[in-house]
């Protein structure tokens, strides 16, 4: 297998904010980042000039994944920020992954333990119907404390991945 792809960095959005303890991290285990403006996503993965087209959007808690779902802000389309990047991530075959930093994001989406006053049926369709509308999307809870790790692994893999692909049938 080739290896020169070893050689990469993670890209982080310039407008990615409160990520101290992931750029700790990533300094603590010598991982090289670039912060650079992402049209798609927080975190991305690049080797050389080619960049992976996989893409981490990070999301503090739930409560900010709900904030962006019901941002008032839309375009003419109906679409407010966070849609409209879902739908640039589908329409450019972007896999993207939606990390919510909190591992309990789920069982709080189940019992409406969030800071809206929602309808917690409302915004649990509105959330768990993101994955069927965008078949490029997975959503993710993982512990804060974990991840910086989570991002690095599941970034490194995929580009792994594609990499073996490329080698093996050009």
């Amino acid at each position: 297998m080739n290896t020169d792809w070893f050689n990469y960095k993670i890209l982080i959005d310039t407008r990615e904010k409160e990520n101290k303890h992931i750029v700790d991290k990533f300094k603590t285990n010598n991982i090289e980042v670039d912060n650079v403006a992402l049209v798609i996503g927080d975190y991305r993965i690049q080797t050389g000039t080619y960049i992976a087209p996989v893409v981490i959007e990070r999301k503090g808690s739930l409560d900010e994944l709900i904030g962006n779902l019901l941002d008032k802000d839309k375009d003419n389309e109906g679409n407010n920020r966070f849609i409209r990047e879902l739908n640039r991530a589908r329409d450019s075959k972007i896999r993207i992954i939606l990390l919510i930093e909190d591992k309990d994001f789920y069982v709080k989406l189940l019992t409406g333990d969030y800071r809206s006053k929602v309808n917690p049926k409302a915004i649990r369709g509105m959330v768990m119907s993101l994955e069927a509308k965008y078949p490029n999307l997975s959503i993710v809870g993982v512990d804060k404390s974990t991840s910086a790790s989570y991002i690095h692994t599941t970034l490194y893999y995929h580009l792994r991945q594609i990499m073996k692909e490329v080698e093996k049938y050009g």
